[in-house]
């Protein structure tokens, strides 16, 4: 299994190269690993450079957790963050979230994050205020 780079997701998503979209998909139609850091910087690319919607990104990471060969680093959390980012919330922040479940708590100076995260986060979102 190889771990893949967000340029090779940013090709299979917006399919701005040919080429390297054929490669990308032939990688991803092999066992390959999702680090949560890859999937934040995917969504800060597709929102800042490829002016997806909340709702096209949503989907298109649905999809993307959703590929058969992908194994995904914390998995059902990283789907928990995909869910609620879906209707709210900074996808980047609900990421670090559910990357954070062997702390015992996420600590934040964002009081905005406490209702983001709601009463389920896979880790407590504790204010510091």
């Amino acid at each position: 299994m190889i771990a893949v780079d967000t340029c090779v997701l940013v090709r299979w998503v917006l399919r701005d190269d040919p080429a390297q979209a054929a490669v990308a998909d032939a990688v991803l139609a092999q066992p390959f690993f999702l680090g949560v850091g890859v999937l934040v910087e995917l969504g800060w690319v597709l929102g800042s450079i490829g002016k997806m919607s909340r709702s096209d990104m949503a989907r298109t990471f649905e999809t993307l957790l959703g590929l058969p060969a992908a194994c995904v680093q914390n998995e059902t959390h990283v789907r928990w963050a995909v869910e609620r980012f879906a209707t709210h919330g900074d996808l980047a922040d609900l990421l670090h979230i559910a990357n954070s479940v062997a702390a015992n708590a996420f600590a934040t100076f964002d009081a905005k994050l406490l209702k983001q995260a709601g009463p389920n986060a896979p880790v407590k979102v504790q204010a510091l205020f």
